[in-house]
Order: C-alpha cells, then structure tokens, then sequence
C-alpha cells in the first residue's frame, strides 16, 4: 500500500512538472533575430513597429538586433568585430554569428542579402558600387551553412528580400528571382535527412508597388532608406509572414521618425500612418501573403 502511494505520488509530481513546463512554454516570448541592414536598429527601425503589430494581436513577440549591451548607435554594429558584413559568404564564414544564433535562443533569424552587385550576373552595370558578383553557388552554400546553424538551434529562417535603392528599379525584378532561386533551393537541402521550411517575406516587390502609390519622395529618405511609413510596411509584412496573422484587423499604427544617423526625433514620438495608408498597406502585403508560392 505504501508503495502504491509512493508510485501515485510520484505520477502525479510527474504530471504536475509537464503541466507547468508546458505552460511555460506556451508563455515564453517567440524571440526574432533581426540580422542584417541598419533599418532593423532597435530604436527605430524594423523592431519596435514589428513588436508593436505583435502587441496589439495579443502575441508575445520579441525583437532582438543587438547582442552587445549598451547598444551601439547602429544595431548592425554589435559583434566584436563591428559591421556584419555585406555579402552572404562573409558571414557565413564569420563564425561569431553562428555562436550568436547558437546561444541567443531564436525562434526565427531574419537574414537578407544587403548589396545587389553580390546576386546579379559580373555583366549588370549598377549605377553605382554596390558589390562585385558572387557566384550563385557561392551566395547559396552561404545560406546553407546559416540555415543548419538555424534549424539546429532550434530556429527557423527568415528571408528578408531587401528593397534596395529606388535609382535602379530595372532589376528589382532579376533580383527577386534570385531571392526567390535561393528560397526555392534551401527548402529543398536536407539537414539531419529532413528538409525544412524557410519563410520569404518579398519586401522588395511591396515597396515597388508603393512607388507606384506614393513616388520616390512619400516613401524614400533617401537614396538608400525608406522613410517611417515604408519601414512601417516593412514591419507589417514581417510581422504578417512570421505569425501568420491578418493584418487587416491589426489596428497597430505608430510610426517612428529618424534622423539620418537612426536617433529618434524629439517631439516626433506620437506620429501615427494615416487610415488611407495603413489599410493600403495592410491590403497589400494580406494579398502578398495569401498568393505566396507553397
């Protein structure tokens, strides 16, 4: 009789411990590893607008694009060695970065291929530097190797097609194959004898559409950087693409403003996207979503 006390006792410990270690995995954050370009520092880029579409959905998502703390003025900048660099190899070779995805307990790592010159063919005349050609080969081992650090630690990975400059919208569309290339073939390459899914957020196609809506000067900063509503957009399709949710019934609006050097403007704290633009822009990346390849 003691004995049977003991073994039910013991079952229902057993139980109760299950119970309590799946709820706390039910409530831990989905952490999100933001790697890559300087428009997801933490302050004011991709993070916080894509927390905020999280908040306001009822998830518990948390952005992270800086391993170091205090953080530095950019949030690419947090590695001993400075800059993540430009081209795909490079860091993969880094082995840094695969360190900072083993330890850092992702649920998703966003990875994107920052300079275009790196993708296309030696022949394309870019209007200004930006990379000398890489082998498709090459760009694809690249990801590979981030790829199984990724899914062996747990993770899944995010492939963010960066939008790029508006002065050379003659091979957006070159690029997104090669990204939809890439895409295509790391889903296809086993690791441990399973393939795996990586998820394709085409921030590239959105922002060409939004040219079309809002002209270079209601959606670009700059040359190179979109202003708070295209960063907005961007969060939006990232949020949409990882979570699955539809953003049309997130009421989410807040924009962030920067200045050039990524600090927040004061008195700028409160500005929010127009009805018109956010529903366009919710419209949009839903009808990205649902018309994805599968």
């Amino acid at each position: 009789m003691i004995l049977f006390h003991r073994s039910a006792s013991i079952v229902f410990f057993m139980i109760f411990l299950l119970s309590i270690i799946m709820t706390n995995g039910q409530d831990a954050s989905n952490r999100v590893l933001f790697l890559g370009n300087s428009v997801f520092y933490s302050r004011g880029g991709l993070c916080p607008t894509f927390e905020g579409f999280c908040r306001q959905a009822g998830l518990d998502y948390q952005a992270v694009s800086q391993w170091k703390k205090p953080s530095s003025p950019h949030g690419i900048e947090f590695l001993d060695h400075g800059r993540i660099p430009l081209n795909l190899p490079e860091v993969a070779a880094d082995r840094s970065i695969h360190d900072l995805i083993r330890l850092g307990n992702f649920d998703f790592v966003i990875l994107e291929a920052r300079r275009v010159g790196y993708l296309l063919p030696a022949h394309v005349d870019l209007p200004e530097s930006r990379g000398k050609h890489i082998p498709y080969r090459q760009n694809f081992e690249a990801l590979s190797s981030l790829h199984r650090t990724i899914v062996n630690s747990g993770g899944q990975m995010v492939l963010y097609m960066h939008p790029g400059a508006h002065n050379a919208l003659d091979i957006k569309h070159p690029v997104a194959q090669v990204y939809q290339r890439l895409h295509i073939d790391l889903e296809k390459k086993e690791i441990d004898g399973k393939e795996h899914e990586v998820i394709l957020v085409p921030a590239m196609l959105l922002w060409l559409d939004a040219l079309h809506q809002y002209g270079e000067d209601g959606w670009y900063a700059d040359l190179n950087h979109g202003n708070a509503l295209a960063r907005y957009a961007s969060a939006c399709m990232l949020f949409t693409y990882i979570t699955g949710v539809d953003p049309r019934k997130n009421d989410f609006n807040k924009l962030t403003e920067l200045t050039p050097a990524w600090h927040g403007i004061p008195g700028m704290s409160n500005l929010v996207a127009k009805d018109d633009d956010a529903n366009w822009i919710k419209d949009q990346v839903w009808l990205y979503y649902l018309t994805r390849p599968r």
